[in-house]
């Protein structure tokens, strides 16, 4: 299926599951590319492509959670009539929850599994500020701060910088501006990934009670960008998980 919103790095039409992957703040699809080689041949692996990044670059990224998950139900539809699961990173993770519960409202079958990484869950209350509208330097500050999430050559790039940081805040506008609203829970599993000295990993516990299927917690050595330096560990996990669901885990 053609689609400006996923990418297929090795497409497998003979796959008895597909794994639908989602971003974090700021990403683009390829951060997942990598994945696909490493997954049973029984596990056929997208990525999504938001507006703002790599090849739609030249499109405007949103802001809202509501209109970004009504345009992506729109798009997705057609590359959902396979079993498929859903694989979320940050706020991929609130994406991957969103759109399944958008799905469900418009009549759909939810996701086979619901893999939520590095994502505190929507039901937790926190306290901290948000960061989209602070001026640049301080948005840049408070991110390196708490993230460790911009790569030293594009910090060092200024042109690169001002490519990025409007996706950046258009993202985190997406994130904290959205408000968790009570309802059904998913009828499918959950697996609930975090790295070890990511401080959102102790956060993710409510997630668990937002699907009605059995929960699996896995947490991995590293921070918050844990599934780089633990890309093998990461297949692993996600062959195993997704394996017990096409009968070879």
């Amino acid at each position: 299926m053609r689609s400006d919103w996923l990418t297929f790095p090795q497409p497998r039409p003979r796959a008895a599951l597909q794994l639908i992957c989602f971003p974090h703040a700021g990403g683009g699809a390829s951060m997942f590319h990598p994945l696909a080689s490493l997954l049973p041949p029984s596990v056929a692996m997208a990525a999504v492509q938001l507006p703002g990044r790599e090849a739609r670059m030249a499109e405007a990224p949103f802001t809202r959670m509501k209109p970004l998950i009504t345009a992506m139900a729109d798009a997705l539809a057609p590359a959902l009539q396979q079993p498929t699961a859903f694989f979320g990173h940050s706020m991929g993770a609130l994406l991957a929850y969103e759109l399944a519960r958008e799905l469900v409202r418009r009549g759909q079958a939810p996701p086979v599994s619901l893999i939520v990484s590095g994502r505190r869950a929507p039901t937790f209350e926190g306290n901290e500020a948000p960061l989209h509208p602070l001026p640049d330097d301080a948005f840049v500050a408070e991110l390196v701060r708490r993230y460790d999430a911009i790569p030293q050559a594009i910090l060092a790039e200024r042109e690169l910088m001002a490519l990025f940081l409007p996706i950046l805040k258009a993202d985190f506008a997406v994130f904290e501006t959205h408000r968790h609203a009570p309802g059904a829970t998913l009828a499918c599993p959950i697996a609930i990934y975090g790295g070890d000295a990511d401080p959102q990993t102790a956060e993710m516990d409510g997630w668990a009670a937002l699907c009605a299927g059995p929960a699996t917690r896995r947490v991995f050595p590293g921070g918050h960008f844990y599934l780089v330096p633990q890309r093998q560990a990461l297949a692993a996990a996600l062959s195993d998980d997704l394996g017990v669901l096409v009968g070879t885990g």
